[in-house]
């Protein structure tokens, strides 16, 4: 996203207030009983229902299907025997891999007939309540046209709490770990050593540019605010542990106090190189923005968002489609322009402007042009 350049920067420290509802997602397909739950793309529609067991959805823009299955855990050895029990169910022969995600069995499908294209994944249940199969399947002439929204939508599925702060099992199985790399964090008086994964910016890109193709594909619909939210959702989830270390390794540097941490991760992210790449998604990963402290708004913003939430403090992420911009919102003490959301009145932080908390572009402060987005850190906020 762009901020106008060559535009007067007159601060605005009026009160910035919005009641943007509980910013909730409008279908999130669980069950508290099995222990699992889906972030559907937009337009996933239920067809059919059985017991708490059998579903199928079809999706309204691209004509795949969506087929969830769950079996007790009882039924297969392994995540492979019970993806291979539906796969057989839809092709005569698959490929088909094992893999481990969250510590548990799981295994990926890829199924192609005459009639039937697509992906199918087997994930373990948590305390061995059972396995969840998935299948995300389109005709054979759609198979690359609905290739993004199939492997987004199985990836986003969790089987625990922790599931929701790390990569999909997609991700996961297409990016393996692959050793570590060094980085320094300067947001303090001194600078500190941080690690993370070789390959941890180049995973998180793949998802911000599948996502951002899946994205596009809402642009002209009414169901691209939520498909816009739903975007962030998936990066910031992808990201939280890819930058794990890097925090802990950090950590000694922040400030305990939320407002002074806040001050301190503000000016770091507003020192970043301001870039961006207008020919694809215009996002730059979060690891690579994180080491390399460059990034346009929104990737600077999330950023901000995301460390303010790995280190106890509830934030939002706060768009504005009218002035192609991106502030965060902290819930924090501090005086200046607020945005409301789900009950809460977040305290704004620029980071492309060299400017404290709570102020913003009196040219930006209509609070009906910005929408809030929510995240899993804090469930009890608007998300769920």
């Amino acid at each position: 996203m762009k901020r106008e350049k060559n535009l007067p920067l007159i601060l605005c420290t009026v009160l910035f207030l919005m009641t943007a509802g509980t910013g909730a997602h409008p279908f999130e397909a669980a069950s508290p009983e099995w222990g699992y739950a889906l972030d559907l793309p937009e337009l996933w529609i239920l067809q059919e229902k059985s017991g708490n067991d059998r579903y199928r959805f079809s999706h309204e823009i691209l004509g795949a299907d969506l087929l969830i299955a769950l079996y007790p855990h009882s039924g297969f050895p392994d995540a492979g025997k019970a993806l291979s029990y539906v796969n057989l169910q839809l092709a005569p022969q698959a490929d088909e891999v094992s893999f481990v995600w969250r510590h548990r069995g799981a295994a990926i499908g890829r199924v192609e007939t005459d009639t039937v294209a697509g992906w199918t994944l087997a994930v373990e249940l948590a305390e061995q309540k059972g396995w969840l199969v998935l299948a995300g399947i389109s005709a054979p002439e759609r198979a690359v046209e609905c290739e993004d929204l199939i492997i987004s939508t199985l990836d986003a599925v969790f089987t625990d709490h922790g599931s929701r702060f790390e990569a999909g099992p997609m991700t996961t199985f297409a990016w393996p770990e692959n050793g570590d790399i060094s980085g320094t964090f300067a947001a303090g008086r001194r600078v500190t050593n941080v690690s993370m994964m070789k390959d941890d910016a180049e995973a998180n890109q793949s998802v911000v540019d599948r996502e951002f193709r899946l994205l596009s594909r809402y642009l002209d619909r009414p169901e691209v605010f939520d498909a816009w939210k739903r975007y962030y959702r998936m990066i910031w989830r992808d990201a939280w542990k890819r930058l794990e270390q890097a925090v802990f390794d950090a950590a000694a540097q922040l400030e305990e106090d939320p407002y002074k941490r806040l001050e301190q991760l503000l000016a770091w992210t507003q020192g970043f190189s301001y870039e961006r790449d207008p020919g694809g998604s215009d996002f730059l990963n979060l690891p690579q923005a994180f080491l390399e402290q460059r990034g346009d708004c929104d990737s600077r913003a999330l950023l901000l968002v995301l460390l303010m939430n790995m280190t106890g403090t509830d934030a939002v992420l706060l768009i504005s489609p009218e002035y192609s911009h991106s502030v965060a919102g902290i819930d924090c003490p501090g005086t200046g322009a607020r945005f409301e959301s789900g009950g809460i009145k977040y305290l704004l932080a620029d980071t492309t402007a060299r400017v404290k908390p709570g102020l913003i572009a009196a040219d930006m402060a209509d609070p009906s042009k910005w929408f809030a987005v929510h995240f899993a850190a804090f469930p009890g906020v608007g998300i769920r």
